[in-house]
């Protein structure tokens, strides 16, 4: 199975001080082995950085140690998909003719990744942004 990751799974997936982490963990794990592929975006490796980075936490993570987690984690794991400006556009037409607003042009954005990877299904804990944002055939579950 074809399967992407939202920042919102892989941070968690990474921190286990986080009370999400033994879910995310769980379904990295399970869908980053054999028999399965695992995406994410570029986009999602900056996001990931900057939320490890400003997690509050009573061991904060230092900057060297956000770009370690990122690298051993993704690497050799997941298959990276870059975005261009074109889908920076399409992110955004899909969000504005919606109507929606703020953040969730980030949300859009993992969609187009996926959809370009022919992914069918993401995991994420907003699926609620990536149903208002009109997933289609892609299945969308938290861990």
């Amino acid at each position: 199975m074809k399967t992407f990751f939202d920042t919102s799974v892989l941070v968690p997936a990474m921190v286990d001080q986080l009370s999400t982490h033994e879910r995310s963990f769980s379904t990295f794990r399970e869908y980053t082995r054999d028999g399965h592929e695992g995406f994410c975006s570029t986009h999602v490796l900056a996001e990931c950085y900057s939320v490890l980075t400003a997690l509050p936490l009573r061991r904060r993570i230092s900057p060297l140690d956000a770009q370690q987690l990122i690298r051993e984690n993704v690497s050799g794991r997941l298959t990276v998909i870059p975005l261009g400006p074109e889908e920076y556009f399409q992110a955004i037409e899909r969000v504005s003719g919606n109507g929606l607003v703020s953040g969730i042009v980030y949300d859009s954005l993992h969609l187009i990744a996926a959809e370009r990877a022919a992914c069918e299904r993401i995991y994420t804990f907003n699926v609620d942004h990536f149903r208002r944002i009109g997933a289609g055939s892609i299945a969308i579950s938290a861990p």
